[in-house]
């Protein structure tokens, strides 16, 4: 009986997850992959996901999509209760650190610190997977609330450097697996205490050389 389509993209898509959180998206073996997933054909990544760069943009997604709930909850209550800057933060980071509940979850974090560093606040933040997502609609709140301390443009720095702080922090958490110290409660509300703390410093003037 031939191999339903369905089932053969989601074994793929969990060997590339796999493949991509142990040996880079760049790095990873597409026949490794492929192998992995059962099948016999290297073309298969590109008959279902179109490129390496499909079946990244696949992982990256379905992560996003993964969040999205509890961020429209966010959003919603907002409408009446506006968040200050800790909340901003929370809201960004809690369900990023949500995934760390199952393996799926730690590596889609390790593929997505993997891509932290390349993002820009405008354009690959809230471009590609994010865009039209609630954490496109969060990550601007958290730049206009920091703006309000620092300006819109160290605004727009800082929360590059959230976002990359924070995928390479928790990808790390993933890799160590559960039980790790501190309990994920404490581990959540410790990592958005310091994050909103260096957002809401004033911007500093440079020193003279």
């Amino acid at each position: 009986m031939p191999r339903n389509p369905v089932d053969t993209r989601q074994s793929l898509y969990l060997a590339g997850l796999r493949r991509f959180a142990s040996e880079g998206w760049h790095s990873a073996r597409i026949r490794d992959i492929v192998a992995d997933a059962g099948q016999g054909n290297d073309s298969a990544i590109n008959y279902h996901f179109g490129s390496r760069r499909g079946l990244l943009a696949e992982i990256l997604g379905r992560g996003v999509a993964r969040m999205e709930a509890q961020r429209r909850e966010d959003l919603r209550r907002w409408r009446t209760h506006p968040p200050d800057l800790a909340e901003a933060v929370r809201a960004v980071v809690a369900p990023l650190a949500a995934l760390l509940a199952d393996e799926e979850g730690r590596c889609t974090l390790r593929v997505i610190a993997q891509v932290g560093p390349l993002t820009e606040v405008g354009r690959t933040i809230t471009a590609g997977p994010v865009a039209g997502t609630a954490l496109q609609d969060q990550i601007e709140i958290l730049v206009s609330e920091a703006a309000r301390r620092c300006g819109p443009d160290m605004a727009r720095h800082r929360v590059r450097q959230l976002v990359v702080a924070v995928t390479s922090e928790l990808a790390v958490r993933a890799e160590s697996g559960p039980g790790t110290f501190p309990s994920h409660e404490e581990y959540v509300a410790d990592l958005v205490d310091w994050m909103a703390g260096g957002l809401s410093r004033p911007r500093v003037a440079p020193t003279a050389p």
